[in-house]
């Protein structure tokens, strides 16, 4: 009678080594749409976003897409209605229509969310059976 014996390391290895590339290629699908949802003014946002994959004490693989610029918080979730003082000087100075207009304050209506980096996640991650857990 022939004996088959199944090497559970060497399986655990290959399995564990299938789901990291996959996770890493729907990390990086996320990445390219999220650069294509992402609006663009200078390109500086679109050039920012980023992919970094880690591993933790429990030996899972946990991918983070997003990007390091200050303002991308602002641009993907949006801003409150909120009052803008100048911090060093006695009024604000800024352009409205090509003419130099000065403020002591200015009334700012907050700007709506353009959630790129979310509904890229939505579009590949989920669509590929992947945990989503976002920083808020």
């Amino acid at each position: 009678m022939a004996r088959l014996r199944l090497d559970r390391a060497a399986l655990n290895r290959q399995l564990t080594a299938s789901r990291r590339r996959k996770g890493d290629d729907v990390a990086r699908r996320v990445v390219n749409r999220a650069k294509v949802l992402a609006p663009v003014d200078t390109g500086r946002l679109r050039a920012s976003i980023r992919m970094e994959s880690r591993r933790t004490f429990t030996l899972k693989t946990v991918w983070t897409v997003g990007s390091d610029v200050y303002y991308a918080p602002y641009v993907n979730d949006g801003t409150r209605p909120h009052v803008i003082r100048p911090k060093t000087k006695q009024a604000l100075r800024f352009k409205v229509g090509g003419r130099v207009v000065f403020a002591r304050v200015v009334n700012h209506p907050g700007t709506r969310p353009q959630p790129f980096l979310d509904r890229a996640l939505r579009e590949v991650a989920l669509a590929e059976g992947f945990t989503v857990r976002t920083n808020r």
